[in-house]
């Protein structure tokens, strides 16, 4: 027999969802912004796009996570010019 009761593992579960997907959002803004700026993918990032990922935009570059987001960013752009 299980120790948890079955409706309490609900919202746990729906928890850690919501959380992955925040991190992939999170994760797949430094490989977007590299395809664009490395020039894999020519023109401008689409609206709908640049929408998407503007709260990201925004902490790029007015909060101390910018400085890890360029490094990651930066990651992926060395491994898009191999």
């Amino acid at each position: 027999m299980s120790s948890s009761s079955p409706g309490r593992s609900k919202p746990f579960g729906c928890l850690i969802l919501l959380l992955q997907l925040l991190a992939v959002y999170v994760l797949s803004f430094g490989p977007v912004k590299a395809i664009y700026s490395s020039q894999r993918i020519q023109g401008p990032i689409p609206k709908g796009l640049s929408t998407f990922y503007q709260p990201l935009d925004w902490m790029y570059d007015n909060t101390p996570l910018g400085k890890p987001m360029r490094v990651y960013d930066g990651w992926w752009r060395r491994m898009l010019t191999r």
